[in-house]
């Protein structure tokens, strides 16, 4: 159920079906967070603004009983969640349970009610004026992604892969909201390596979807790409070459020249290895052991960057 319905929010997404946008995604905060990276939904975003659209106060229902994100709560809770948040129906569940899951659709209907009233139509005129249309997904995972490349047949799909080592880094420092229920296990055990068990979480996942991909390849030849963050940052002229020859479009020179500049910044700060000197050397060495097969999986050595 899961794969499907992520399959058809993105589908929905890059066909300008807009009215068939769960309202979550049309009035998310990120919007405004991230505005500088999709400018030309400029008009959508200013509406939202002038509507008061943006500062959703629905996620005060579920936030202790579901958690924020990156699994705050038991798998099953979230399990749990996930089908009351889809489904229309409370039935079967306690008066609490209930109460909570029905405040939060009635306060989203009231946020729909307006966004459509005014806003709606600014973000489809901006997907539906675009020939190349393109979206960063990052909760999805690739098994949604066979659904979508059967209904639209000329999607591409980039999977960027990173470092665990690198990842363990951004996600143990990005504060108490990027921390999953592992991390917190750790956290309270005092046992362990919190870097570690973030990156044999991200391992975890990313194994998965690699093995999908691979098998979507298979079905769907030269639709796929792999990409390494690290190589993006080191080479960015060749690797958006790949990306748009995979696109069969010329690179557009403003767009190589922006990605360019943003790599250089990236390497000034040493995004790639920073890891390396401050990670402990027996972190280093237990992720490496943990995400054995991410670096099999990938073709790169588990040593190829360590310091």
């Amino acid at each position: 159920m899961e794969i499907d319905a992520v399959a058809d929010f993105l589908r929905n997404l890059l066909t300008a079906e807009v009215d068939k946008l769960p309202t979550e995604a049309l009035v998310h905060k990120f919007w405004t967070y991230f505005s500088n990276w999709h400018k030309v939904s400029g008009r959508f975003r200013t509406c939202l603004k002038k509507n008061k659209l943006i500062n959703v106060t629905c996620y005060s229902y579920t936030r202790d009983y579901c958690g924020m994100r990156f699994g705050l709560r038991p798998p099953a809770r979230m399990e749990e969640c996930r089908r009351l948040i889809a489904n229309t129906t409370t039935a079967g569940r306690n008066r609490k349970t209930a109460r909570i899951f029905n405040g939060y659709r009635s306060c989203f209907r009231s946020y729909r009610e307006r966004v459509d009233a005014n806003c709606t139509k600014e973000l489809r005129k901006a997907i539906a004026d675009r020939r190349l249309r393109t979206t960063k997904v990052v909760r999805a995972t690739m098994n949604s992604m066979g659904p979508l490349l059967r209904a639209l047949p000329t999607l591409r799909i980039i999977h960027l892969v990173r470092d665990p080592r690198a990842v363990a880094l951004s996600r143990v420092r990005f504060g108490p909201s990027g921390k999953g229920l592992y991390y917190q296990q750790v956290l309270k055990s005092k046992s362990g390596s919190r870097y570690v068990a973030e990156a044999t979480q991200y391992c975890h996942h990313v194994n998965a979807d690699i093995r999908s991909r691979r098998a979507l390849e298979s079905e769907f030849p030269g639709r796929i790409k792999l990409v390494r963050y690290e190589d993006v940052v080191d080479n960015p002229a060749e690797r958006f070459r790949e990306v748009y020859e995979l696109l069969d479009e010329p690179v557009p020179k403003a767009t190589l020249e922006r990605m360019q500049t943003i790599a250089s910044k990236g390497q000034k700060r040493n995004l790639t290895t920073r890891w390396q000197g401050l990670l402990k050397l027996t972190d280093q060495q237990e992720i490496a052991r943990h995400c054995d097969e991410f670096f099999r999986l990938i073709g790169i050595p588990s040593d190829e960057q360590e310091a």
